[in-house]
């Protein structure tokens, strides 16, 4: 991976832009977000949790990844793991910069944070309607689960093992 890029936390005076990155990629064909989501809101508790990732290139940012805490698609019985997990949600890579493996190299980066949390499943959901992101998800190593219809769309609920046991990998 290129030595130029910085994955970090994103600094409070960058919520604009992530909104702008994550309002770029509403009117594409495979993007189920649209203007009520995700907003500003997201992005507000994304950053006072501080699980709001930006991947950076010189000086601009080009894409994003959130640690959901609350785990609120844990309610759903489909899941083959509920406890030490976490979710990975509003993945975006700015139109330009895409098919460079840069989602898999922020999955890599959330994963070793995930890893010092002592969580040891990921889950995700990602919109059935977006072969590239499932193509990416299922090459990371992640396992569809089942297919569930919510937020007015279908979407696979996918699971991940990354090897966390008693807080060793």
């Amino acid at each position: 991976m290129n030595n130029n890029f910085i994955f970090r936390l994103i600094k409070e005076t960058e919520k604009e832009e992530i909104l702008k990155l994550y309002k770029s990629v509403q009117n594409e064909e495979n993007c189920v977000w649209n203007e009520y989501y995700p907003t500003i809101d997201e992005i507000n508790h994304d950053y006072e949790t501080n699980n709001l990732f930006v991947l950076e290139e010189g000086k601009e940012i080009i894409a994003a990844i959130s640690i959901v805490p609350e785990n609120e698609m844990n309610e759903y019985e489909e899941w083959k793991h509920t406890n030490n997990t976490a979710e990975i949600a509003r993945v975006v890579v700015r139109k330009d910069k895409r098919g460079k493996g840069l989602s898999l190299f922020m999955l890599d980066e959330v994963c070793r944070i995930l890893i010092k949390r002592n969580i040891m499943y990921i889950h995700l959901a990602v919109a059935i309607k977006n072969p590239a992101a499932i193509k990416n998800y299922l090459k990371y190593g992640f396992e569809i689960i089942c297919e569930k219809e919510m937020y007015d769309n279908i979407y696979y609920l996918c699971e991940k093992n990354i090897g966390v046991i008693d807080g060793k990998n």
